[in-house]
């Protein structure tokens, strides 16, 4: 029960936090429709991220990553338009559909975003993830920067993407 009590109060929290950052700027949905599409990068280790059309005030994605024939991690990520502005939400699975997170989704909420790029923030960073930005370089190419901190250090990665023919 007061585990309840404070994953509720941290949520209440992080969404006042990020409804004044989202409320200065209004962004929508419109301003992800870049991704749309399926995305293939990586040599060694491949990764996939596929995104929908944004309907019904959503926009949904699926992320795989492959590494030596093996699945390393799916990501399914949901990013939608509310009252604090555009948050996304995602968690990563095993192949036996397993999380790595305990609980809650990892949230981050649109901070940034002009001309096919766009960044997602985490204030505080949740489950150690800052910050993610993806932008696209030329009109076939994806890239996706990751930050993340780890016992208050920042690092992170970057996947560069290329638009999979459906």
């Amino acid at each position: 029960m007061f585990l309840r009590f404070i994953l509720t109060t941290i949520a209440v929290v992080a969404s006042s936090v990020f409804s004044d950052v989202a409320a200065e700027e209004n962004y929508s949905l419109d301003d992800l429709a870049f991704l749309t599409g399926a995305w293939r990068g990586g040599e060694g280790f491949v990764f996939e991220e596929i995104w929908s059309h944004a309907e019904g005030g959503v926009m949904t994605g699926m992320a795989r990553g492959v590494a030596s024939g093996e699945l390393r991690v799916l990501e399914y990520i949901v990013v939608s338009e509310e009252d604090a502005g555009v948050i996304m939400r995602f968690k990563h699975y095993n192949a036996d559909f397993t999380t790595w997170e305990d609980d809650e989704p990892i949230m981050l909420a649109l901070t940034s975003a002009s001309d096919q790029d766009a960044t997602f923030t985490a204030d505080p960073p949740s489950q150690d993830v800052k910050s993610i930005r993806y932008w696209m370089p030329d009109a076939d190419t994806l890239q996706a920067e990751v930050v993340l901190v780890e016992d208050g250090e920042e690092g992170g990665f970057t996947l560069t993407f290329k638009r999979e023919d459906n």
